[in-house]
């Protein structure tokens, strides 16, 4: 079942390594769809946000060298002033970020209002208990995003994660399925240590008949911040389904 592979992998919230990469071509990030199976599935960008993946190689190489073996890492969408930092040559700090992920497995499978049912109902189930990074597929998980961090700057990375904490669902009708959690991730490597207390949008929508996540990252600074990624979120969910 579709469900029973999704929970392992909703929690992981990246945290971008420093370098801009090369700079491309921007005149289109307005627009931005992918294919899944015979499904055209358009994913515009949140209002003041923009398509960064495709405009520079190095968020396109940290996400994917991060991204759990089991998904296709789509689309990261990035405020439009970080992509204007980027564009200076600047390396700007993430604080508030999306990304788009697919199944590798599902990308052509039928994702039927049964299938999306069964993943709101397995997560209720065994979500948290899935993502303890005691666990052996969550360190599987950082143990992968370590080798990939680690070959991505070139040099040793260590990451630690906290269980997370599941702070309820706030968006959930057809064709929609939203919950935020609560992460913190403590990121070392030679040059020095971060911890970052992140909250984490996981939002499962059918489109098209298809099943697309939609991941919304903040740092976690104040009570505020809920209301502003929850918000975020639901705003985003509904621009995507208008869009198809």
């Amino acid at each position: 079942m579709i469900h029973q592979k999704l929970l392992p992998l909703v929690a992981i919230a990246f945290v971008l390594s420093n370098g801009t990469g090369r700079a491309q071509d921007h005149t289109k990030r307005n627009v931005f769809s992918v294919r899944l199976g015979d499904a055209q599935v358009v994913i515009p960008p949140p209002e003041g946000f923009e398509e960064a993946s495709s405009q520079f190689d190095r968020v396109k190489e940290g996400f994917t060298a991060t991204e759990s073996p089991i998904n296709d890492m789509v689309a990261v969408f990035l405020p439009t002033n970080i992509c204007e930092q980027y564009r200076q040559g600047k390396q700007p700090g993430l604080t508030f970020y999306t990304k788009v992920s697919v199944l590798k497995a599902q990308r052509e499978t039928p994702f039927s209002a049964d299938d999306l049912a069964g993943v709101a109902a397995e997560f209720r189930r065994t979500g948290i208990q899935a993502m303890d990074p005691n666990g052996p597929k969550m360190k599987a998980q950082l143990e992968h995003m370590e080798q990939g961090l680690s070959n991505l700057n070139s040099r040793a990375t260590n990451i630690e994660m906290s269980k997370p904490i599941n702070l309820g669902e706030f968006d959930v009708r057809p064709n929609v399925y939203s919950v935020l959690l609560l992460i913190t991730l403590k990121v070392a490597s030679e040059s020095g240590s971060e911890v970052r207390p992140m909250l984490a949008g996981m939002n499962v929508l059918r489109v098209k008949n298809r099943m697309v996540y939609l991941f919304t990252y903040r740092l976690y600074q104040s009570r505020t911040d809920v209301e502003t990624l929850t918000n975020f979120s639901r705003k985003w969910n509904n621009m995507v389904l208008a869009a198809n």
